[in-house]
This record gives structure tokens, sequence and C-alpha cells, in this order.
């Protein structure tokens, strides 16, 4: 269990991973800050449409996606994990239970593989969440499940609905918690939740510090909400509230909390996954950095047969050292070897050090031109 930052007698602490806890840690948060949690999408489809719904356009359809894998079997979610070396999975959406069938499969596909300490956890709105619903969750496996209702809608038509189907994944031996938005202007609709959590033997309350994506930027604009920066996708007075909330709850409940901060999402449980993934996937001649990404050099020309042929029988260099990515049209190399040829190859041949993700994508994040 991770310990030993919160000091007895404390409300509340600041934890190494930059976000703030009562009580205990979330066993699904555990591992995801360590990144070890496969990020596991299962469909964008989703019976609401919150404002403050931070999902890529692509994303808000019927796809289905292993951290930035598009799956297409099952064995692209187990092959996904190998890579990343996962301890578990987070199930996620849209919401999972509009693919209740799908959702199943994925769940029991890697206890299957992976075992019974393989911990998954799940969010779902509850709105899904029958007593059939659960039964086949909890007979897949499934070890923690968080539900978001709907507290941000003055008038919600689901609400009811998902605290009584809230209050029947209590008949399961599972974590039950809530996972929820910290939506400046909501304080005493999000603390009415909590005391409900608290009431039926919730575990914990999650709150997430409220952020801006390019898809909910208009909502939240015109809602009156603000960035707190230039630099940050938080939105303010989000951390403010989140903080209120814990200190709250830790003298009027007895739920664990954990205010998940933006900055351990891109900071801390990114990077870590990252690195997990970077030294399974990086080849010879390429380096790992400090933020688990993947940098070589590479050389692009029209023709890669000739300039492979080139760099092998002309300029000498090891074939081993060279590979070409037909996809990506160009040859790869370690550094050094794009550094040296740079200096000496003449013509239309560009040579670059890039960085990339070690991700499925592999997105490039930065190119440094040599020539």
């Amino acid at each position: 269990m991770i310990k030993g930052w919160l000091a007895e007698g404390e409300i509340m602490r600041k934890t190494p991973y930059y976000s703030y806890v009562v009580g205990e840690l979330p066993k699904g948060c555990q591992y995801c800050v360590r990144g070890e949690k496969l990020v596991l999408f299962v469909t964008g489809v989703c019976p609401r449409n919150c404002f403050y719904c931070p999902l890529s356009s692509w994303r808000r359809k019927d796809v289905a996606y292993a951290n930035e894998r598009p799956i297409t079997k099952i064995e692209d979610i187990i092959e996904e994990a190998k890579i990343q070396e996962a301890k578990g999975a987070g199930v996620t959406g849209g919401d999972p239970l509009a693919r209740l069938t799908r959702t199943v499969d994925y769940i029991r596909a890697l206890k299957e593989e992976f075992g019974s300490k393989f911990h998954i956890h799940l969010y779902t709105t509850g709105i899904l969440a029958d007593k059939k619903a659960l039964s086949m969750l909890y007979d897949a496996g499934l070890d923690e499940i968080r539900f978001h209702p709907d507290l941000f809608e003055p008038s919600s038509k689901f609400l009811n609905r998902e605290i009584e189907n809230l209050k029947n994944a209590f008949d399961f031996n599972w974590d039950v918690g809530g996972e929820v938005p910290a939506v400046p202007g909501f304080e005493d609709r999000i603390k009415w939740f909590a005391g409900i959590l608290d009431k039926w033997g919730g575990k914990f309350l999650n709150i997430n510090e409220l952020e801006y994506s390019e898809t909910n930027l208009r909502n939240l604009l015109n809602r009156g909400y603000k960035p707190v920066s230039n630099e940050s996708s938080a939105i303010k007075g989000s951390l403010e509230l989140g903080l209120r909330i814990l200190e709250w709850g830790e003298r009027n409940t007895s739920l664990n909390y954990h205010l998940c901060t933006a900055k351990l999402k891109d900071a801390v449980q990114l990077r870590n996954r990252l690195r997990r993934m970077a030294k399974n996937v990086a080849k010879p001649y390429m380096e790992i950095t400090e933020d688990g990404t993947l940098r070589f050099g590479i050389a692009e020309y029209e023709d890669l047969e000739e300039l492979y042929k080139f760099l092998i029988e002309e300029a000498e260099v090891p074939r081993e050292w060279l590979y070409i990515n037909w996809e990506k049209k160009r040859i790869e190399m370690p550094i050094e070897v794009a550094e040296e040829l740079a200096e000496v190859v003449e013509g239309d041949v560009k040579f670059y050090i890039v960085e990339e993700y070690p991700t499925w994508d592999r997105i490039e994040v930065e190119r440094i031109p040599l020539n």
C-alpha cells in the first residue's frame, strides 16, 4: 500500500504525485500513479452529454483503444498490457456499460491472461448499471467500480436512476466509490453525493481538477469558467474547490478522498507509463529519456533503397546501425551516426534527431535538423 506521506493526525496531505489525499489512496489510483494501469477505452458512446466532457471528437464514437492502440481483437489488449508491463487496467469511455458485453469480455480476458491480482477498476455514469449489468461485471472479475452521477445539471433526468443503481452496487464484494470533477459552483451537490456514499458504505470519493480541452472549452467559457493561465489546462477555482471538499470530508464523513490534479496526469501518470513502455519497445539505436520518450537519428530521402545502399557501401555504416522505416519513409540510426553523416553527406539527404512517444501511435514531440 502507498502510505508514508500521511503524518498521524493530519487532515490532508499533499502526495509525492502533486495530488492531495485524506485517508488512503484508492487501490486503482495506487497502480495508476505508478504508470501500472492500462487505459482501456471501451467505447465513446455515452447516455449523457456533459458540458465539461473533455473527450476528443474522434473518440466520441463507438471505438475502442488500449492506451493509444486501436482494438481490433482482444489480443491487441493483451499485447499492449504486456508492453506496458501493466499490473491492472482502468476501464473507461464514454460509458463502458453502453457496450456491456464488450466490457465484460475485455475484463474476463485480462483476468484469464494475467490472473486475479491484475486489478481492474471501471468508471460509469451509473445510468446503465442495473442489477443485471452489475452482476455481469462482478462475475467477470471487476475489482472496483466508480460512479459519476449527473450532479451538475439542475434538472437532471438521470440522477435518481444513477443513485438507485449506485445503491445496488453495494450488494457485491468489490470496492465502490465515486469520481467527479470539481466544477466550481457545485460544492453543495458534491458534498451531498459524498454523504450518500458514506451512508451506504462507500470506500472513497475521487475529485478531479476540472480541465479544458478543444472539445469542451467553448462550453466552459460560455458558463463563465476560465483557465488558470495560458500555460495550464486547469480551470480557475477547481483546485480550491477540491481542497475545500477534502477538508469538509475529513471532518464530516469516513470516506477516503483523493484530489487528482491536472499536473498528476501529465507529470506523473503519463510519464511513468511511458517509462514502462519505452524499455520494452526501444530498439538498440534508440535512447530513452528521463521522460520516457525515445530519441534517435533519422535520414530522409526520396529513394530509401538507394540511400540505404549508399550508407552501407559508400559511407561504410554497419547494417546493424540502420533500420528502414517504410511506414514513415525514413532510415533510423543512432544519434551519433546521424550527426557524423550530416557533416559529410551532400545532396538532398536530410538528417534529424527526433523524439517520439513509445506509444502505438509514436507521436513525434521534437525534431532537430542536423543539416
